[in-house]
């Protein structure tokens, strides 16, 4: 399994920019997708996800990295649009007919071309949503992302939960894939067993080696964490000094201007 959250180390202008440009560029993806939902927000959703797209490009963010995640979404993409089909109690243009059984105001016989629409809607939103977060975590090293988040006044015990949370998804990718590799070494191919029989067979022997490497690796953690004197009373000393550019303005000023319009073009 690829690690979906790795800082990658380039020379980008997405890399050299600012971490607070990007966290401001997280935040307001957040606020976007938290607008009340509608089934026209669909334009306004692809402009930004367009904006994402383009840091992903400028950052040379390689997909496949994001490919597990696009599986699991891509799933929840189809459950999604078909759930909605069947139960959107404003649809009214029926596209598929299988009977009638009526709940409260949704006929859960009829596939709706308005329940399929607005299916389409909630999907894209998630995948809005889910695109900005590996923007900010593979284009900025843990130090600028704890000095970013000390300038904002976050205590360092939260800034070290939100980093060490990043830094342990990344290790949980990595176990997993070792201990499935070891796995088939043992005859046990996790791949071959159908659904049913990896459902109750499969993960018993890989969870429980997971688990165990988990507490380990924490304990080991918290050891590093005393050594490097965590929790002292003394302010830390900040491993990379930020600045901000010329360049940190203008890109914040191009998100903005983005914010604004999709925020006008929805609520016009």
């Amino acid at each position: 399994m690829q690690p979906a959250f790795r800082y990658v180390h380039l020379d980008t202008p997405v890399h050299r920019l600012h971490p607070l440009v990007k966290l401001i560029y997280v935040f307001l993806t957040l606020v976007l997708v938290m607008y009340p939902i509608r089934p026209t927000d669909l334009p306004v959703l692809l402009i930004w996800l367009g904006l994402s797209a383009l840091l992903w490009i400028v950052g040379r963010i390689e997909l496949r990295r994001f490919a597990t995640l696009l599986k699991i979404l891509f799933g929840t993409f189809v459950f999604l649009i078909i759930i909605q089909g069947f139960t959107y109690r404003f649809g009214q243009t029926p596209l598929l007919v299988l009977g009638h059984l009526r709940l409260w105001e949704a006929d859960l016989g009829v596939i709706t071309k308005e329940g399929v629409w607005f299916g389409v809607v909630l999907s894209v939103r998630i995948l809005t949503a889910a695109s900005a977060l590996p923007i900010f975590v593979m284009t900025t090293p843990t130090s600028a992302i704890m000095t970013a988040l000390g300038k904002l006044g976050v205590p360092r015990v939260a800034t070290f939960m939100f980093v060490s949370a990043l830094s342990f998804t990344s290790l949980l990718f990595e176990m997993w894939g070792s201990i499935v590799e070891a796995q088939k070494l043992r005859a046990f191919d996790i791949d071959r067993m159908n659904i049913f029989r990896r459902a109750f067979k499969a993960y018993i022997p890989i969870i429980t080696p997971l688990i165990l490497l988990l507490f380990r690796k924490a304990n080991d953690f918290q050891i590093a964490m005393e050594t490097k004197g965590f929790g002292s009373p003394i302010p830390p000393t900040e491993i990379e000094v930020l600045q901000t550019r010329p360049a940190d303005y203008l890109w914040l000023a191009f998100i903005l201007a983005v914010f604004a319009a999709c925020t006008v073009l929805k609520f016009a």
